[in-house]
């Protein structure tokens, strides 16, 4: 006799329904696995998430419509598929200062214009591997960082049609320490946020608190239902240490925990998402000791996603009200290793479809560096300071810009976008970036 979850019936028949409309494809890994075009578990343009996407991530990427189509049982049977990305990318910023807060003139700077034809290539391999077990395998280049592997397993159990539970374990390059398990497009995780140029439209982003090298292990409950039909909770927490290997740090004495908890209550046509994280943990050690991190990160997020004028909207919205990461003991303060930040901010950012392949974006931000830029003596005083200064803090950031879905021989996406930022010093002066990416999924 065999044996179906009603939960994966379900979700794959919802995703196969919803898999007929049109929409540029994200990884044709799982396309390929449920059966639909992935504009089902996409919102608007690849790669955020809708509630659809959501679910099959909390199932652990366990969800497979050649096995319902094989008759064979959920118990098991694998479902692995290959996937490959590439970015290029163009950009241009319009007096952009220094660390110093002058203009910044070297070689390579962005201010000459920058063009990649291969900004990033990534082959991707993953899916579900058995009945409570999915996989990802990703093996990047990016032009800054090099060659990268990184990937995650994850363990999730269906306590009935309405929740999963499960755990995964993960490492990460450059996705941050939510890259276990977060499928929110508020900018916590890396890749799902609404615009490529992070640094001047998302906080999270900017003070890379969804971002840099992670490996941890995560445990989460996601849950339709939980106090009436119209709702959805999720909860999130684990451990992590911000890098892949012991090159800096010691592994074992870097654990830093962290959480996330996230309540969805959808209303006429529309899903409000309101959630919250934190990341606390660390010690201050002795300059002569091995390097050591201290992290102190909370904020909270909303994200609301309907219909206006059958136009789809989305709204995404975060404010980080602190953000210290103090790096002590040896190798400390150096700018390409652990240099500390103290910084907080806010920022919004809204896209509505004007049409199936055209999504239009704006965004808000404002960021507060708050690094006095201190070096320290021998005994851990504070001696000189740095010839950096606060040049990164903005009592604004306006950015606005486009999607654009379309196929040529392959699904791709152009996107081109463009920010103007206020500095908060007087003496450094208005500067502008304007960004062009082509994104090819194969």
């Amino acid at each position: 006799m065999k044996i179906f979850k009603k939960s994966h019936i379900a979700l794959v028949s919802a995703v196969t329904i919803g898999g007929l409309t049109q929409g540029l494809q994200a990884m044709p890994m799982f396309s390929t696995q449920t059966g639909a075009d992935c504009s089902t578990c996409h919102t608007q343009q690849m790669p955020r998430l809708n509630k659809f996407g959501r679910k099959f991530a909390a199932s652990g990427m366990t969800i497979s419509q050649k096995i319902l189509d094989d008759n064979a049982s959920f118990t098991s049977g694998m479902d692995i598929n290959p996937s490959m990305l590439i970015k290029s990318k163009y950009n241009k910023t319009y007096d952009k200062p220094n660390g110093k807060g002058i203009i910044d003139t070297e070689d390579g700077s962005t201010n000459e214009g920058e063009f990649s034809a291969i900004r990033m290539a990534t082959i991707y391999v993953g899916g579900r591997v058995s009945e409570n077990i999915g996989a990802i395998l990703k093996f990047g280049h990016r032009k800054e960082e090099g060659e990268s592997i990184e990937g995650k397993a994850v363990y999730a159990h269906a306590l009935d049609d309405t929740a999963y539970i499960g755990a995964v374990f993960y490492s990460t390059s450059g996705l941050g320490p939510f890259a276990g398990m977060e499928f929110y497009n508020t900018g916590l995780y890396k890749p799902l946020r609404m615009f490529d140029m992070k640094i001047y439209n998302n906080s999270t982003q900017k003070e890379k608190i969804g971002a840099e090298a992670a490996t941890g292990l995560q445990v989460y409950y996601d849950k339709d239902g939980l106090f009436d039909e119209n709702d959805h909770f999720f909860i999130t927490a684990g451990m992590y240490v911000p890098a892949q290997d012991g090159l800096y740090y010691d592994m074992g004495d870097n654990l830093l925990p962290f959480a996330r908890i996230a309540y969805e209550y959808m209303y006429n046509d529309f899903n409000f998402i309101f959630g919250g994280f934190i990341i606390k943990g660390g010690d201050i050690v002795a300059s002569t000791a091995p390097l050591s991190i201290k992290r102190e990160t909370y904020g909270i997020d909303l994200q609301i996603e309907g219909t206006i004028m059958e136009r789809e909207v989305t709204l995404a919205a975060t404010k980080v009200f602190k953000n210290d990461v103090i790096y002590t003991g040896i190798n400390s303060g150096l700018d390409n290793i652990s240099e500390d930040v103290f910084d907080e901010g806010f920022s919004v950012q809204a896209a509505v479809s004007v049409t199936e392949a055209f999504i239009a974006k704006a965004s808000y931000m404002n960021y507060n560096d708050k690094n006095e830029y201190l070096k320290y003596d021998s005994k851990d005083r504070p001696k000189y300071e740095t010839d950096k200064i606060n040049a990164k803090d903005l009592d604004y950031a306006i950015g606005v810009g486009l999607d654009y879905g379309f196929t040529l021989y392959v699904p791709m996406k152009l996107t081109v976008e463009y920010a103007w930022m206020k500095p908060t010093r007087d003496d450094i002066s208005n500067y502008q970036d304007f960004m062009v990416t082509l994104t090819l999924p194969f």
